[in-house]
């Protein structure tokens, strides 16, 4: 059976984290995902091309931090891919930058980027707003102002 999505892009500024929250909270009571990115300039998206980027040992320029939910026997599963290297835990370490002490670290990859899982019940949608907007700013190499976009898929219950 295909499952339909609903799709909404939403554009934040530094003091909109609550926005990304709420969109946190639909995922959570809905089950779909939320893909949230610091916002550059098209000039400044520097990928490996094509068939370079299987050999390259980096992630996707422009980190881009996701929280998933697909049911309620499932983990909450957040992440963030980016193109730091080997470098990125001591970065947000630097900066001050930590994932709540209830987040299970999954993975840290220097090309496939960080996973963490959370039980629902324990998952503070306002913390986790926080963080992932923080860690892809700190993580993206190329000059941005303070704003980001996020994309939130829901499960459409209406099918």
């Amino acid at each position: 059976m295909k499952q339909n999505y609903l799709h909404e892009m939403l554009e934040l500024a530094d003091d909109q984290k609550d926005k990304l929250a709420t969109a946190f909270e639909k995922v959570i009571s809905l089950n779909g995902w939320v893909n949230v990115e610091p916002v550059v300039e098209d000039d400044s998206r520097v990928e490996t091309p094509g068939l370079f980027s299987w050999f390259s040992a980096r992630g996707p320029q422009v980190p881009v931090g996701t929280l998933v939910f697909e049911g309620e026997d499932r983990l909450v599963s957040l992440g963030v891919s980016h193109g730091t290297g080997r470098n990125a835990s001591d970065i947000l370490e630097h900066e001050g930058i930590h994932a709540p002490a209830s987040w299970q670290l999954k993975q840290d990859h220097p090309k496939r980027g960080f996973v963490w899982e959370v039980r629902k019940e324990e998952l503070v949608t306002n913390l986790a707003a926080d963080f992932l907007m923080e860690a892809t700013y700190k993580l993206c190499p190329t000059p941005q102002e303070r704003l980001w976009t996020a994309a939130v898929n829901l499960l459409d219950q209406t099918h």
